[in-house]
Formats: C-alpha cells, structure tokens, sequence
C-alpha cells in the first residue's frame, strides 16, 4: 500500500491533471496549515503584495531584454504571485481562483462589445481605446457615486505612471492644453520658475518647482501619445548601452575611464553615439 503522502502528492505525476490544477494543488498544500512550508504559511496579503510588484518588474525587464526564455519563467512568477493571492482569500472565504478567472473573463467580453456583440462602428485600435475607457468610467461610476475625478486613480502606482494617469483623467473632464505646442511653452515656464527656485537655495521650494518641470514634460509626452515610462526606459537603457561602450573604448586604450579627464570621457562618449547599439 502506498504511504499516505505519496497519495497526498498523487497529482504531480497524474498525466490527467493540467498544469494549472497542479499549480492550484502545490499552492493548497504549501499553505496547508499542519503539512504545510513555514514561509507560505506566514504570509498575508500586504507581506505578498511588495513580491508581486517586483515580479510585474521582473517581467518587465526580460521584455526590454527581449530575453524570452527568461520572459517564460518571469510569467510563471507572476502568475505565481496570482494563485499566492488567490489562495489566501480562499481560506478567507473571499473568493477563489475561478472567480478571479471568470471576474476577467466577464470584463474582456463586457469591454470588447465590437467583437461580442458585433458592433461594426468600431474600427481603429484608438476607437477600441476609446470605448473601453468609456465603458470602464461607466462601471466606476457605477460603483462609486459622487466620488472625486482623481480618486480613482491607484494610490501607490510608480510616480511617472501616476502622472500620466493624473493628465488623462483631467483630460477626459477638458482639462487639457490644446495641443503639444502648449504643453513645451508650459515646460518652458517651469524651467524659468526652477531657475528662480535655485537662487534661493530654498530646497523646499526647488523640489516643488522641480517637481512641475518632471510633470510638465511627462504631459508633453502623453499629448504627443508616447508612454513616459516606456520613453524613460528606453533613454535609461541607450544611456547605459553608451556609457559601457565609452567605458570599453577606454579600457582598448589602456585607460580607466572614471581617472580620465572630461574632456576625453567626452570624446569617447561622442564615439559611442555614433555606433548603433
């Protein structure tokens, strides 16, 4: 007769059973209270949700790396991340994976009426943005009543993206500058209010106006239609592609390049902008 645990882990070698009801099953026994591991059973939503932040980066990261293999793995943390979460409210009695699943499942048909019911009127990827937006203020609305425009927003979403958010909301409700044009002449008068703010050596006051010109260009991006994290993430990554390439001229030469002087640090880095890396 087999052993009991070996009955308990069954599923692992049931050709039967798909790899995500043997995820589901991994998760149950890792939380099991008596069986269980130490560690997943000391979790909670909030000591969870920080691992699933930097999982979402993670993912991120091997799509800017266009590393697919590890883009695999990195999904399979993530996804990790859900069933964590989703096994926890479980034994909260709050819901269960299948009800996250048929939650998202609902919204993408409730989202996508052109495709579902056949709305032919919708054309474009930017008529498809459009609609979802309405429909997805519509359910807010419905939801929450008389709340205010920028409440919606998520609290502790990273400031650039927060920004963004901030400048589309407004602008739904016609607070916006009429074209790109206006948003630079507004940038322009942040930098002027900057420079100010720096004769006074008042830190304070050099953050606050700082702070305008950040938002100032991140409007100016998001009026053009570029995303200003993904053009962050680009300028980060041609900037440290440059600044190794610099590094790696100095070193063919012999030299250190944090001892050398500006002027040929300069020169190197001039070298690395003409190469396509």
């Amino acid at each position: 007769m087999k052993s009991n645990k070996n009955n308990t882990f069954s599923y692992l070698n049931d050709k039967k059973t798909n790899e995500l009801d043997k995820l589901l099953n991994i998760m149950s026994h890792l939380r099991d209270p008596d069986k269980g591991c130490p560690w997943d059973i000391k979790q909670t939503f909030k000591s969870i949700a920080p691992y699933t932040i930097e999982e979402a980066y993670e993912v991120n990261q091997s799509i800017q790396d266009e590393d697919y293999n590890e883009l695999k793995d990195e999904l399979g943390d993530l996804l990790l991340q859900v069933v964590f979460l989703s096994q926890i409210a479980k034994e909260k009695h709050l819901f269960k994976f299948n009800d996250v699943v048929k939650s998202i499942n609902k919204k993408l048909i409730r989202r996508h009426p052109h495709i579902f019911e056949k709305n032919t009127n919708i054309k474009t990827p930017d008529d498809v943005k459009n609609q979802w937006d309405r429909i997805k203020e519509q359910e807010k609305k419905e939801k929450t009543k008389n709340i205010n425009t920028l409440s919606k927003i998520t609290k502790n979403l990273p400031s650039i993206i927060k920004s963004q958010k901030i400048q589309e909301e407004v602008s739904k409700d016609g607070f916006d500058f009429k074209n790109v044009n206006d948003c630079i002449l507004k940038l322009q008068e942040e930098i002027q209010e900057f420079k100010e703010a720096l004769k006074t050596n008042d830190k304070q006051k050099c953050l606050d106006e700082g702070g305008d010109v950040l938002f100032s260009s991140i409007n100016i991006l998001r009026k053009a239609g570029i995303n200003s994290q993904e053009a962050l993430e680009y300028a980060n990554n041609k900037f440290t592609k440059r600044y190794n390439y610099s590094e790696m001229l100095a070193r063919k030469e012999n030299k250190n390049f944090a001892e050398i002087s500006l002027e040929k640090k300069h020169k190197y880095w001039l070298k690395s902008k003409k190469i396509k890396l």
